[in-house]
């Protein structure tokens, strides 16, 4: 509606001191008027979509639970049917017969194994961006703002196969900001941040790993405490079958299969929760080993191409008042003033 507000659609416009300028007494907001609103519109900058194939940023060799929760479901049924199979020694009964206690903990740490899996299979994608040169330059080997949208385009094409990396995410979205702030140094500034960020989300990454690694001692535990309250069932009826021999054969056969129980499954965890500790460790390690090369590329392959561009408009306005001050010294010197 022509003459209304653009942000109430109020009528109560009012011209402003400003040329092309006018106030809404309604919202109080200000707005463009006449030539100059459809000069906005037109030479406003559109909002580039985000690199086609985007679906969020993770942090790096991270991937979705849910999958390797199946994953580990169906390893840990196949893993129990071979033993199954397999004649019964020693280690087959530390898993078939000592309760439900050693079924989950197989679970659990599949679960977690996978989990790390699926991390150093992203990590590749890391590694690969990083080996390619994902800045497209203008004239001089150098890159300005109004060149940034050619360069996005560049960007996604040459990061076929690792979009969802830090190294291309953190370039993006640098990128963008390079174009809006037109500032190398708040370009520098810009990037230090994102590292900083990726830090924390490579950290709060492992949160569920670690879950895991106090979970598969504390279900140890748990069929520990089975282990014994079913020992000491046992030997409460070996008191009871005293008068009898077979009785208290088969009494102090409970008592000692409830003992079986209580150390074989904390055994079993202690082995399992060192098994998951030391890869979660060693992998988290090369990830932030990994944040350190990122580091390296933006400032070696990436900052050190940009090219500042100052506001035209900012620096002219600037010089012509500090022209301004110097005249007025001039004359006042002139003049024999002070």
């Amino acid at each position: 509606m022509e003459g209304a507000c653009p942000h109430c659609q109020s009528g109560a416009i009012v011209p402003t001191d400003e040329v092309d300028v006018r106030r809404c007494d309604a919202c109080g907001r200000s707005s463009l008027a006449g030539p100059a609103a459809s000069h906005s519109r037109a030479g406003a900058i559109p909002l580039r979509p985000i690199l086609s194939g985007r679906r969020g940023r993770r942090a790096p060799g991270e991937g979705a639970s849910w999958p390797a929760a199946i994953g580990a479901g169906v390893f840990t049924l196949g893993f129990y049917a071979i033993l199954a199979a397999l004649p019964r020694a020693r280690w087959t009964e530390l898993f078939l017969e000592r309760g439900w206690v050693p079924y989950v903990i197989t679970l659990v740490s599949a679960w977690a194994l996978l989990l790390l899996l699926g991390r150093v299979a992203r990590l590749r994608q890391e590694q690969i961006a990083l080996r390619r040169d994902l800045i497209a330059v203008g004239a001089g080997g150098r890159l300005g703002p109004e060149e940034v949208g050619a360069c996005l385009e560049e960007l996604e094409r040459r990061a076929t196969g690792c979009e969802e990396t830090f190294l291309v995410t953190r370039l993006e979205r640098c990128l963008r900001h390079f174009e809006s702030r037109r500032r190398v140094v708040e370009s520098v500034e810009y990037l230090s941040a994102e590292s900083n960020a990726d830090e924390g989300r490579v950290d709060a990454s492992y949160a569920l790993v670690r879950v895991f690694v106090w979970a598969v001692p504390t279900l140890g535990f748990i069929g520990t405490v089975l282990g014994i309250a079913a020992a000491v069932g046992g030997f409460s009826e070996t008191l009871g079958a005293a008068a009898s021999l077979e009785g208290m054969k088969e009494s102090i056969g409970a008592v000692t299969g409830g003992l079986g129980v209580a150390f074989d499954t904390t055994l079993l965890a202690l082995v399992m929760s060192i098994l998951i500790m030391f890869p979660a460790s060693a992998v988290q390690r090369r990830e932030e080993t990994l944040l350190g090369e990122v580091d390296d590329y933006c400032a070696e392959l990436f900052v050190r191409r940009l090219r500042d561009e100052p506001d035209q408009e900012v620096d002219e306005a600037t010089i012509e008042a500090l022209v301004q001050r110097v005249a007025a010294a001039v004359v006042a010197t002139e003049s024999g003033g002070p």
